[in-house]
């Protein structure tokens, strides 16, 4: 009788893998020494070692790392908690109607800052991964406020100590205590939120902020690439470039009809020498502050 023919096999490879010093398993697959040896195995496992290889490589980028960016669904980086100045949102409730009130927040190297509805404030924070604790001594401005201001900014501040972790989505910060949500805030990205018309309400007269004289209508329009207004007298126009939160005002041109008085007159020369000195800039939900160096004020708007 004559044997069985033997089963039909395939050749494997087993890679011996001996692994360098690198910081990360990507960077350790691309520097592996790879010996191989060959064994039987079911002609059904070249599939499988296909597969498996594919879905190794693909966890490793271009340039073998495995350190990349988390992106959002539409490819855009995820915002991080430092570096955006965050605009509270109406929900959650936040314990008095917030109705055109501005709240906001920045982190920055253990500093936390913003507009808690009238005044303005500054505390500390610490972050130990999605932990968060803001500390309870909060130093503020003390300017007398109207009752629906005073009533949002004390119920914002009492939260702020109670937060114990943060979450990011897209552009939205919310901060928890446990599982609560007690405060949701928006991103606002400067480049993005400057343009548009505004309207000046204070600007840098060569030693002192000083309020545009009343009944006097001073506009600023921020276009793709220009800058343009008018300072209740004549109007002006000129480029400007931004980039992130600094922002460069060139030379300006305006009209040249005479003001009614020499308050006017005085008034329109400091705002146009203010605007050129503007380095950086911010914008908090309906307000646009230019800031001088040292992050003191140039000028003051809001949005038309």
């Amino acid at each position: 009788q004559r044997p069985d023919p033997p089963r039909l096999t395939r050749r494997r490879l087993i890679l011996d893998m001996t692994w360098g010093t690198s910081p990360s398993w990507c960077d350790a697959f691309a520097d592996t020494s790879m010996h191989a040896r060959s064994v039987a195995t079911p002609r059904s496992w070249l599939p499988q070692f296909t597969l498996v290889v594919l879905l190794v490589l693909s966890g490793c980028d271009a340039d073998g790392g495995d350190d990349a960016t988390a992106a959002g669904p539409t490819g855009t980086p995820s915002v991080s908690l430092e570096g955006p100045t965050w605009a509270r949102s109406s929900e959650p409730a936040p314990g008095a109607p917030l109705e055109g009130i501005v709240v906001t927040a920045r982190f920055e190297d253990g500093t936390m800052s913003g507009e808690s509805g009238c005044n303005t404030y500054t505390t500390s924070y610490e972050v130990d991964g999605t932990s968060l604790t803001i500390g309870s001594e909060i130093a503020g401005t003390r300017r007398a406020c109207p009752p629906a201001e005073t009533a949002v900014e004390r119920a914002y501040l009492q939260r702020l100590p109670q937060v114990s972790a943060y979450r990011i989505s897209g552009g939205t910060l919310t901060l928890l205590n446990g599982d609560e949500a007690l405060l949701r805030y928006d991103a606002t990205i400067a480049a993005e939120a400057i343009p548009g018309d505004w309207i000046v309400t204070s600007y840098f007269s060569g030693d002192a902020i000083t309020s545009v004289l009343g009944g006097v209508d001073m506009t600023t329009t921020f276009a793709a690439l220009d800058v343009a207004g008018n300072t209740g007298c004549n109007t002006f126009s000129g480029p400007y470039q931004v980039e992130g939160d600094e922002i460069t005002i060139g030379r300006l041109a305006s009209t040249m009809a005479a003001c009614p008085t020499e308050e006017l007159q005085r008034q329109e020369t400091d705002f146009l020498a203010a605007l050129r000195l503007a380095t950086t800039f911010r914008v908090t939900g309906n307000r646009l502050d230019l800031l001088r160096p040292g992050d003191t004020i140039a000028a003051t708007f809001v949005r038309a």
